[in-house]
């Protein structure tokens, strides 16, 4: 697994991470948070990209400051731009990036790249310069460059960018497929791509960790307190002076209303829902702190 202790990390005065502790087991693993709250740092310092003042990383027992490089052949990572390379082609990126990455050339290094390019519908384009690819084609080319020589850890910031949902679709069953023996940190702020591939998330706000542990016991947090009730726009807005709204849908000229409230808050028509990740990510992020607030 990974360990972190105590990560701290700013940039100037700006503290980014403070204070992070958390345990990272293998399979898919969740990273959420709004832009600015330090995922795309934390996905950095893990790939021995940046630097950080204090703290512990282990990764696979390997400490990340002694032996960055021993940590580093572990890795495959896609950046949130993957878009380096614009007059080299499709085969030529993934051939330099396996040399990189110190597969060895020859039969072996061909078979590693040709078999990711037919895992990731990029064979036929192989001979096409990058900057010819749609966006969508860069963004497989970028999650299959990942696999290269097999890393024990995947990083992927952003993976799903760029693709349109059959190809979103295609991406949630490959790395299904490949988590088995692995960790692989999902950073995204897209919570379906979470909710469907990932038993255990991690939440960053404002550079601190809310919440780290498995989905189920997130979703126990909420359970028997979200609802659903179908009403008027007036009511619509009277509705939001009472509980807290995670939803709003518009059908005709009414609206299908999920709110978070205890019990139902004596709206009438509404009724208990099963909580779902969106639900429980609105109340990590936005209601916790206020409901502790009100309460001290």
């Amino acid at each position: 697994m990974i360990k972190i202790e105590n990560l701290m990390k700013a940039y100037g005065r700006n503290l980014v991470l403070n204070n992070i502790d958390m345990e990272i087991p293998k399979g898919i693993y969740g990273l959420l948070g709004e832009n600015g709250a330090g995922k795309t740092t934390l996905m950095k310092i893990l790939t021995t990209t940046i630097g950080y003042q204090s703290g512990d990383i282990e990764v696979f027992g390997v400490n990340l400051k002694k032996n960055p490089e021993e940590v580093r052949r572990m890795i495959g990572y896609l950046p949130q731009d993957f878009d380096f390379f614009q007059n080299s082609t499709v085969y030529e990126v993934m051939d330099y990036l396996a040399g990189l990455k110190k597969v060895s050339k020859g039969k072996a290094r061909k078979e590693n790249i040709d078999t990711l390019l037919e895992k990731f519908k990029l064979m036929e384009h192989k001979n096409k310069k990058i900057k010819s690819l749609s966006g969508g084609m860069k963004q497989r080319l970028g999650i299959a460059q990942t696999l290269l020589a097999n890393p024990k850890l995947i990083i992927l910031d952003e993976p799903t960018a760029g693709l349109d949902p059959m190809q979103r679709l295609y991406f949630r069953n490959t790395i299904n497929e490949i988590s088995e023996d692995k960790i692989i940190i999902l950073s995204t702020h897209i919570i379906s791509d979470i909710s469907s591939t990932c038993e255990n998330i991690g939440i960053l706000k404002e550079g601190s960790l809310s919440y780290n542990g498995p989905i189920d016991s997130l979703l126990e947090k909420i359970k028997n307190r979200v609802y659903v009730v179908e009403m008027t726009g007036k009511q619509l807005t009277e509705l939001g002076h009472k509980v807290y709204i995670l939803s709003i849908q518009r059908k005709a000229e009414r609206f299908i209303v999920r709110f978070m409230g205890d019990c139902n808050n004596g709206i009438e028509g509404a009724y208990p829902v099963e909580p779902i990740l969106e639900d429980a990510y609105f109340y990590q992020y936005y209601i916790l702190g206020k409901e502790l607030e009100n309460n001290v």
